[in-house]
């Protein structure tokens, strides 16, 4: 879970990410066991050098099993979570300190991921790396960050893990947290978590099989979701509500808001482009249908959550439709901006080219934040312009690496054209990507 400290700190220190700075490797409290191919009973870890390491290097056997347990610090509020990916099984989604990630036929672990939470979490910065079977350690990552190959399941036999203090750590209310989508396409999936009262807001969610990591996000973070936005009906952002809505599972749903359609006017655009996906929209309307958590939000609303200020740019109305343009279901997307004390974020969601600058033209300086979730995943929409005029210092790119990396795009070269002019930019490859805000 990539980390930078609170806005405050971040203008006189330029936006760094809080890395490992040498103040201090952290050991105590962490602990793990562990069990490998062919044994019959759990090893505990090893701890050398405050580096924990689980399994054993050039061994040849994989890591069928591992369990960490973290006990926090007295008096600070910060919890441990990891999931694993299973060879041929998938993944063992996000679970707390005591879980033991395994499958019940105990298949091999080819990727882990590991990251803190709670109102002390940016407190420290867990570092991990994998060997899988027969090669070398592969590089340290950090915070959530993928470790292992999924896709290619060659599975593990030794982890290392180590946990670097940061003493200049601030507490944050909320953390805000991008996460990626196990689709391993492009999505969008946030959560705003209020640290002090567990008030969970989500946007979106995904594509439907990321729905197992939604549910496994918010179960970790109390099991319900009090405001969840979703932002437009295509199938990588509205499917997961529609999975969960439908079967919550135990899962506990508060207020949703959502832009309103028109069905029909749409539809007359979507039936001559193959890839557009009505049926999430008529599911969405279907399920919720005289359902009084529903709110359907206008453009110029704005309201408050938990002391979180809310103001909406865009939403679906004449003006979408005065445009012309056959994107109907990007241009309903709600863009809006949450404020707190001292930090903003602006949601693009997928809002095109023409729109977008238009209604950056009627609002102006009211749509200024300083983190902004890039349009349309940062693919063929707005430009670099849009980001500097509203004074973005971090902007997220809901997409992995085929999309943010390639030529084949161009959100590589908006991408380039952010740091180039100082902008911090975050990506999938890193996520989740997690921030403190205040």
């Amino acid at each position: 879970m990539k980390r930078i400290i609170p806005l405050a700190l971040i203008l006189s220190v330029g936006l760094s990410v809080m890395a490992c700075s040498g103040k201090g490797n952290y050991d105590a409290g962490l602990s793990a066991n562990y069990r490998l191919s062919g044994d019959a009973a759990d090893s505990q870890c090893v701890t050398e050098d405050s580096v924990i390491t689980i399994g054993q290097k050039d061994s040849g056997k994989y890591i069928e099993s591992y369990e960490l347990v973290f006990d926090a610090p007295e008096g600070k509020d910060i919890s441990i979570a990891y999931r694993t990916h299973i060879q041929d099984a998938g993944w063992c989604q996000w679970s707390p300190s005591e879980t033991e990630m395994a499958y019940e036929q105990y298949y091999g672990i080819d990727t882990i991921q590991i990251m803190f939470y709670g109102k002390d979490a940016f407190m420290y910065d867990v570092y991990y790396r994998v060997a899988v079977v027969g090669e070398d350690w592969q590089d340290w990552v950090s915070n959530g960050a993928l470790a292992g190959a999924p896709e290619e399941h060659r599975v593990i036999e030794a982890i290392e893990i180590r946990i670097e203090i940061n003493e200049d750590y601030k507490s944050s209310k909320w953390t805000l947290t991008e996460f990626t989508d196990d689709s391993g396409n492009q999505a969008m999936f946030y959560t705003l978590l209020n640290n002090d009262d567990g008030t969970l807001v989500v946007v979106d969610g995904g594509w439907d099989a990321n729905t197992e990591q939604v549910r496994s996000v918010i179960g970790l973070f109390g099991g319900t979701v009090d405001h969840w936005f979703i932002t437009h009906y295509d199938e990588d952002h509205a499917s997961v509500f529609n999975a969960i809505y439908n079967d919550p599972d135990g899962i506990e749903i508060g207020q949703v808001y959502a832009s309103p359609m028109d069905y029909d006017y749409y539809l007359g655009f979507a039936v001559d482009r193959p890839w557009e996906t009505p049926w999430v929209y008529e599911t969405f309307l279907a399920q919720t249908e005289g359902d009084d958590r529903i709110h359907y939000l206008c453009r110029g609303d704005e309201f408050e959550i938990d002391g979180l200020q809310i103001d909406v740019f865009n939403a679906y109305d004449q003006m979408v439709v005065d445009t012309g343009n056959p994107d109907v279901a990007n241009n309903t997307s709600l863009v809006f901006k949450i404020t707190g004390d001292d930090d903003s974020i602006l949601f693009c969601a997928d809002i095109r080219y023409d729109l977008g600058m238009q209604i950056l033209d009627m609002y102006g300086d009211a749509m200024d934040a300083e983190y902004v979730q890039a349009a349309h995943h940062g693919n063929n929409t707005v430009p670099y312009e849009f980001y500097e005029q509203v004074g973005a210092q971090v902007v997220l790119f809901d997409g992995p690496a085929w999309l943010t990396q390639t030529e084949n795009y161009p959100v590589r070269d908006l991408i380039a054209q952010c740091r180039d002019n100082g902008i911090t930019t975050y990506e999938f490859e890193t996520a989740p990507n997690s921030f403190g805000f205040n």
